[in-house]
């Protein structure tokens, strides 16, 4: 099902959120998106993608980090110079309501705040965390047209913006042992 990525279809995101997962344009690739705090949800995600995690989760602000990992003043300064935005900070996950799925054994939890409305608009309305991963399969290129994706996948929810971007992904950055780590040059420029 292809819907607009609008205010107006919150509602049926929130609903495939809950059921299953989602596919929905953000200011980087496409998003495969599904609960961050839900088993199920997320090994629906594991099983299409043909791959494990981790994840990185999309939470609506940065006052809703410490709810899922330590930061200190050094790391709040970095996440404010980059967040909402292109990149991805890495940080010391802390006990929380996310699913073991999501980090799968690691003790970081990778975080983003994409500078997208639709976005940001889904994750207030939804009131918790969604995984984020490309749009592919393990060993494929990420679709950037959502429009084809209809052709080949037609019972995922699909939310497009209707921009095609020729994005890298989000540049990810660790910065949980308070310097900053290049993981991934994506979108994000990050002069160190």
């Amino acid at each position: 099902m292809y819907y607009k990525a609008n205010i107006n279809n919150i509602s049926e995101a929130i609903k495939g959120l809950k059921n299953n997962f989602i596919v929905h344009s953000t200011d980087t690739l496409n998003s495969l998106s599904a609960d961050a705090t839900s088993d199920r949800c997320i090994q629906t995600v594991i099983d299409f993608k043909q791959r494990k995690g981790p994840f990185s989760i999309i939470v609506n602000s940065i006052k809703d980090i410490p709810k899922y990992a330590n930061v200190n003043a050094t790391q709040l300064n970095i996440i404010n110079q980059v967040l909402p935005g292109p990149f991805t900070v890495l940080l010391e996950a802390k006990k929380n309501n996310l699913s073991k799925l999501v980090t799968e054994g690691s003790n970081l939890v990778g975080i983003r705040i994409p500078n997208h409305k639709f976005t940001l608009d889904l994750i207030r309305e939804f009131k918790k965390p969604i995984i984020t991963t490309s749009l592919n399969k393990t060993g494929e290129a990420p679709i950037s047209s959502l429009k084809k994706v209809t052709k080949i996948y037609s019972d995922i929810l699909i939310f497009d913006d209707e921009k095609e971007r020729q994005s890298k992904g989000s540049t990810i950055l660790d910065i949980s042992k308070n310097e900053i780590k290049i993981v991934r040059n994506g979108d994000g420029v990050y002069k160190l």
